[in-house]
């Protein structure tokens, strides 16, 4: 019984994750995380200046009250675990990321231009990086690419090493977003940060 304690009590969290965009992929992504037991991220960084608005079911459900910035409903739960940034990364304010694996859950609009400031700044600094590709579709395979190999806008990118998780299907396909999906990229996206984290 000591010998089993013993074990119990090397199982902690390590290492630091920032989560890049708080919606309804990032907070499923940070809940997820979150729920990881005797081990996981021991910090975790979020950044998104958005507040909850009627339609965001998802954080609604999970105690968002309409009004409330999304990174202070994940800080509720993560407590001093959790370090919340109520601003969006751009070129300018780069510097605040920070940690071991940077999960990227931006959405509207060109994502393009900031990810690849974010993945290359990161890759300087040795930080490992994850991101979505594709999340529409209404019964799809979640797929797990190197963004330099991929079908689709993640391609785009012009980075190596740079995982992407996603249907590689997007808005021109004329697709809805179900949160099936979204759970499955999240699920994916966290397998990914904890390999990074344990095994480098």
């Amino acid at each position: 019984m000591d010998e089993v304690e013993e074990l119990e009590k090397k199982l902690k969290p390590r290492g630091e994750v920032s989560i890049i965009g708080c919606g309804r992929l990032g907070v499923r992504v940070a809940f997820n995380l979150l729920e990881v037991h005797r081990g996981g991220a021991e910090k975790v960084y979020l950044f998104d200046s958005a507040k909850i608005e009627k339609n965001d079911i998802v954080h609604r459900r999970l105690g968002g009250k309409v009004g409330e910035y999304k990174v202070d409903l994940v800080k509720r739960f993560f407590g001093e675990r959790a370090e919340v940034y109520r601003t969006n990364i751009n070129k300018d304010n780069l510097h605040l990321i920070k940690g071991d694996v940077v999960i990227i859950c931006i959405a509207g609009g060109d994502t393009i231009p900031i990810t690849r400031e974010i993945v290359n700044y990161c890759h300087e600094r040795g930080i490992k990086t994850i991101g979505s590709n594709g999340v529409f579709g209404i019964e799809e395979k979640v797929y797990i690419d190197d963004s330099q190999y991929t079908k689709g806008p993640a391609k785009l990118l012009g980075v190596k090493n740079h995982t992407v998780v996603g249907t590689r299907k997007f808005i021109k396909d004329g697709e809805p977003i179900t949160p099936y999906t979204l759970d499955e990229i999240a699920k994916k996206m966290v397998i990914l940060c904890l390999k990074y984290l344990y095994y480098g």
